[in-house]
């Protein structure tokens, strides 16, 4: 299922797990993986590995073509660019070139570069890249992304981790999922894939592919999802990575205690105006994804919105993020039939939120990532609290979408936490 790789010194998280090593050494697993409905330990792990490639048919691209030909647009009031909304003239330029263009098999080609896999985890199937690193002393580490993200926030830093160039460094064993509702793993197909189900088949599809311990990396809904799986399969998480790291107030009066810059930065996005999509999609997704399955201008205008207000640019986040890999994100939505699932985590969460526990502090070592255009920041006290941060860094530049604004400054951060944590490789 994945390349053959040089013999070399094994470490624990990457010793291969026989079914004896399996039955015996998976105590807090099955905790996790005993709570799911109809599924019992055996089948979570010997449930089969899909090799797969991405691959669209001519069928959708043209009748995406079709429509964007088609497209009806909206009048916007003279004088305005992007203070009500989506502007006008950077969603037709957009579209003139997703049009004519750009070229959905180059983007193709360049995921199916990397081992890809899909599998069945309580009964959602599960897309992910896992892609091996030649290094017998690689780490494990699954990196996660939010919405409205994809594996495509990834590819820039997948092969700097897995071949790293100085010997030095660590290297990595990348395993990127595309969460269930999300681009190839399909539309979800059963309610309750919220991020406390999606974080216990993630801990299920580690088991499966052999990994005892692991590290995390996530932002936006992936940080979630990162902190739910380092909480409940403590002993398997050598070590979580986040740029989007969120801790709840440690009491009634924490909020009131704080200065203003702090309220602003810890409450300023629920209570502003780039809030209105999140109420939107956690009350009704279904209503908003008839409009953003049928229109590719409208599902551009929602996510080019999302990207303008989010990404630290000077004016034009296509400065930072460049037209084909926005594009490519886009369509991972699109021409998989996505985009209504993927909103749908929203929902499910807050359907949930009133029975989820709140999180232990959990003993895995954590490196924070603070990027200056996050939409929320959390105090450092309250996240000294929950977590067992060993490493903090207040990055220079970028906003909510790290992995693809700075994949390098990403990836030296990520490196760093794990030279502390993890045995010199050698």
């Amino acid at each position: 299922m994945t390349r053959s790789h040089p013999q070399g010194r094994q470490q624990p998280w990457s010793a291969p797990i026989t079914r004896r090593q399996f039955a015996t050494d998976a105590a807090t697993a099955f905790v996790v993986i005993a709570a799911m409905p109809g599924r019992v330990l055996a089948e979570a792990q010997m449930a089969p590995i899909v090799p797969f490639k991405a691959h669209i048919s001519d069928t959708v691209l043209h009748d995406l073509n079709r429509r964007l030909d088609q497209a009806k647009w909206p009048d916007q009031l003279p004088g305005t660019t992007w203070e009500n909304g989506a502007d006008n003239a950077t969603m037709h330029a957009l579209a003139d070139y997703w049009r004519k263009g750009y070229n959905w098999r180059v983007q193709e080609a360049q995921i199916n570069r990397f081992d890809q896999f899909t599998t069945e985890i309580d009964g959602q199937n599960i897309h992910f890249i896992h892609e091996r690193s030649r290094r017998a002393d690689a780490i494990p580490l699954m990196l996660l992304h939010g919405w409205p993200g994809s594996i495509v926030e990834f590819l820039a830093m997948i092969n700097p981790l897995t071949r790293p160039t100085d010997p030095a460094l660590p290297a990595f064993h990348v395993v990127v999922p595309s969460l269930p509702g999300f681009g190839f793993s399909g539309p979800t197909i059963s309610k309750g894939w919220d991020p406390q189900r999606i974080s216990t088949a993630l801990i299920i599809l580690m088991e499966r592919l052999g990994y005892r311990q692991y590290g995390l990396q996530g932002g936006d809904w992936g940080a979630r999802i990162s902190q739910l799986m380092a909480s409940r399969a403590p002993t398997k998480i050598v070590g979580l990575h986040s740029n989007f790291l969120i801790a709840p107030p440690p009491s009634p009066q924490a909020i009131a205690q704080l200065n203003e810059q702090e309220r602003k930065a810890f409450l300023g996005f629920k209570a502003g105006e780039e809030s209105g999509y999140f109420r939107l999609q956690e009350t009704r997704p279904q209503t908003i994804a008839y409009a953003l399955t049928d229109s590719p201008v409208g599902l551009l205008a929602w996510f080019g919105e999302k990207f303008q207000a989010w990404v630290d640019h000077d004016g034009d986040f296509l400065t930072v993020v460049d037209r084909d890999t926005f594009l490519t994100n886009l369509m991972l939505h699109w021409a998989t039939g996505t985009v209504g699932s993927s909103m749908r985590i929203y929902r499910e969460a807050l359907l949930t939120s009133g029975n989820a526990a709140p999180l232990a502090r959990f003993p895995a070592p954590v490196g924070q990532a603070i990027f200056p255009k996050e939409l929320i920041s959390t105090p450092d006290a309250w996240a000294d609290q929950q977590f067992n941060i060993v490493q903090r860094t207040r990055m220079p530049r970028g906003g909510h979408f790290a992995a693809l604004e700075q994949p390098g400054l990403l990836v030296t951060d990520i490196r760093a936490l794990f030279l502390k944590i993890a045995p010199s490789p050698g």
